[in-house]
């Protein structure tokens, strides 16, 4: 700070001298005023340039993002639809057959699980299994016998051929196998000399089974029969 001073001699020179001083003093304030204006000017200018930028970033950053959706909507990919599950064939024992019920007689249970691990070795893997008899007790009683498996079946002509051997008739010759598919056979013979049988014998792809009528009396063609018993063991599942 410059002081400047004037030769006064008289009282009230103290006074402008004074004031002089005050007004050096001011001028030099002034400055210092002056060049803290222009800092703070400065600071001000860079942090109100620094405000309006990330003022300018809050406010662009939604509009874009506001923007993007409003001009480009996400894509809408549709779905393929699911192709449907296969069935899965397995077999199962009414409580009734042809309007008969389950014979609770052991011998004619096990004559009817007779062969069932043969079948069981028919198909792989087993999935189920059945091997029962229906019909009452008496002389002139009607019998029906069936056995069964599910799993996968691979020769559906050979599984019949050999499923129908055990049994005693003559010969056997396609059928029609109904609304369920695959391959079927019956044949006729006798089990005794007072028994007269019809054996039918059914494959899918999936399943195998053969039901055998056992009658006291001459029978006639089965074929209808059979088909129904066949429709009652089987079950689908997804």
């Amino acid at each position: 700070m410059t002081r400047i001073r004037h030769p006064v001699h008289r009282r009230d020179g103290q006074l402008l001298e004074a004031r002089s001083w005050a007004v050096g003093s001011a001028t030099s304030n002034g400055s210092q005023t002056d060049h803290g204006r222009d800092a703070m000017t400065k600071s001000t200018r860079n942090l109100v340039r620094a405000g309006i930028a990330v003022a300018l970033l809050a406010t662009t950053l939604p509009t874009a993002a506001c923007t993007s959706k409003a001009t480009a909507p996400p894509a809408t990919v549709s779905a393929a639809p699911a192709p449907p599950s296969p069935l899965i064939r397995k077999l199962r024992m009414p409580d009734t057959l042809l309007g008969l019920p389950r014979n609770m007689d052991r011998e004619a249970i096990d004559a009817a699980k007779r062969h069932l691990d043969t079948l069981k070795r028919e198909v792989a893997p087993v999935t189920s299994a059945v091997g029962w008899a229906y019909g009452n007790n008496g002389p002139d009683a009607d019998m029906v016998f069936i056995t069964g498996v599910s799993g996968t079946v691979t020769d559906q002509q050979g599984i019949i051929e050999r499923s129908l051997q055990p049994y005693r008739i003559e010969s056997h010759k396609p059928v029609d196998p109904g609304d369920l598919g695959g391959t079927a056979r019956c044949g006729q013979g006798r089990f005794d000399k007072e028994s007269y049988l019809v054996a039918c014998a059914w494959a899918d792809d999936q399943t195998v089974g053969i039901v055998a009528f056992l009658s006291s009396r001459p029978q006639a063609d089965r074929t209808a029969q059979f088909l129904e018993v066949r429709r009652a063991m089987t079950e689908n599942t997804a």
